[in-house]
């Protein structure tokens, strides 16, 4: 796929998601709650302390910053990762931490611009490089 039609996609993307998320932003002013959705499970961005059913991790402390920048509190909705996307385009919750972006993610929720990236790269031994 040319990287003009890639841009062209998520914009439109983008732009379909941006009427989900005006309401999204008038419910979290509303009510002065803003719920993120989040597993837990993924160190370091988001830990569940069992013991205390506190969490922490990046992005805690990045949503903790929204909402504190938004003068609004931070509710923790407690999601699994099969279900994490489902739960934003439910109403369950306005926005979780890091989600990695796919096409699939992208036509049922918006994405911000990221603060955290992943690469993925295929590693092999020295002596299969030419393979």
């Amino acid at each position: 796929m040319k990287i003009s039609r890639l841009i062209a996609t998520t914009m439109l993307m983008a732009f379909a998601s941006f009427q989900v998320q005006a309401g999204a932003l008038q419910d979290i002013l509303s009510n002065g709650v803003l719920k993120a959705g989040t597993t837990g499970d993924w160190n370091p961005m988001t830990m569940k302390d069992a013991a205390t059913n506190s969490y922490t991790g990046y992005d805690i402390d990045v949503m903790t910053a929204l909402a504190a920048d938004m003068g609004v509190e931070l509710e923790i909705v407690p999601t699994e990762w099969k279900t994490l996307v489902a739960g934003v385009t439910a109403g369950k919750y306005h926005m979780t931490g890091s989600a990695s972006i796919s096409p699939s993610r992208a036509k049922a929720a918006g994405y911000s611009i990221s603060y955290f990236s992943l690469a993925t790269v295929p590693l092999t031994l020295k002596s299969n490089a030419g393979k």
